[in-house]
Formats: C-alpha cells, sequence, structure tokens
C-alpha cells in the first residue's frame, strides 16, 4: 500500500494559502486562493469540530474537506494564549503547520512539561494515528493548519481530560 502522507504534504502546502470564505468540499475541484495567516478568518468555536481536542478558547474553520467523513481534509484551528490540550490521540494521521504565533507540542499519555518543543511560525509536526501528544500555547495564540485522511475523532488518554467531562 503506498503512503499517503506526500501527498498529504503537497496538499498541505497548497490548503495553508487559502481564504476561509473558499471553504470546499472534498472531491470538488480545489481553487486557486492565496492569503496570510492575517487574512485568515477562525472566528467559530471549535466545540463542535471533529478531530479537535475542542478545548474553551480555540475557534476552528473547515478549509477543505470533511474529517468526518473518509477523504482529506484541512481544519484552521486558532488557540488563545495561555490554554493547555492534554494527552489525546486521533484515529487518523495528520500534518500540523504553525501559521502563526507559538505552539508546543509533546507526545506521551501524561502531560510532561519538559516534553514539550516549542514551534514557532513555520514549524511542522506530524500526529501519527492513535499517538497520544499534548499541547499549549503561552503568551501568544497559536494558528495552526491541520490536514488528514478522515475519518478523523479525538480520544482523550484520560477521558475525564475531555472538554465534555471538564464541564460537568
Amino acid at each position: 500500500m503506498k503512503s499517503k502522507f506526500p501527498y498529504l504534504v503537497f496538499a498541505m502546502t497548497l490548503m495553508t494559502q487559502a481564504s476561509m470564505s473558499e471553504a470546499q468540499a472534498a472531491g470538488e475541484p480545489m481553487q486557486v486562493i492565496v492569503a496570510t495567516p492575517q487574512e485568515l478568518s477562525v472566528t467559530q468555536s471549535a466545540s463542535k469540530t471533529v478531530g479537535v481536542s475542542q478545548v474553551s478558547g480555540q475557534s476552528a474553520s473547515m478549509l477543505y474537506g470533511d474529517p468526518t467523513k473518509p477523504g482529506l481534509y484541512t481544519v484552521i484551528l486558532r488557540l488563545d494564549p495561555h490554554k493547555r490540550i492534554m494527552p489525546l490521540s486521533h484515529p487518523d494521521s495528520r500534518f500540523v503547520t504553525v501559521l502563526a504565533g507559538s505552539f508546543y507540542i509533546g507526545w506521551g499519555d501524561t502531560y510532561d512539561e519538559t516534553k514539550l518543543k516549542a514551534l514557532p511560525a513555520g514549524g511542522i509536526y506530524t500526529e501519527p494515528a492513535n499517538a497520544n501528544h499534548f499541547g499549549e500555547t503561552r503568551d501568544e495564540p497559536a494558528l495552526v493548519a491541520i490536514t488528514g485522511y478522515g475519518p478523523s475523532g479525538t480520544t482523550y488518554a484520560d477521558p475525564a481530560d475531555a472538554p465534555s467531562a471538564v464541564n460537568k
């Protein structure tokens, strides 16, 4: 079976330049769009966006596709300053690019600040399928683009860390 990773990298490069008003469903022809991170409008709550942590202080916009269905998708995610994402995983492998700000990422089943790596704008990382990872923002917001091949979802290493469990 051929790896889809090279295609994800190529798609990520193309799609991070798109405008939110030009979001498309998977399978439709991709339009040519160019935008800077500052021109991207990411204002909808991420609370119902599949495949993201859904912690408070996140906004998301679908750039391409639908993470609930099989196929390529890209989500643009904005995290407010001082947000922590506890260890979680996703059923699909994903490629992430930091578009603006700084994002701190680490891997493991428990949150460990000593494992965090700072990624400034332009930084990239992968999220292998079912690999627990965690992250945070510090004094500035972060804007990231997440590309995967759905269907996606989110599973917290400790179910008590899931936002729905925290808000009960």
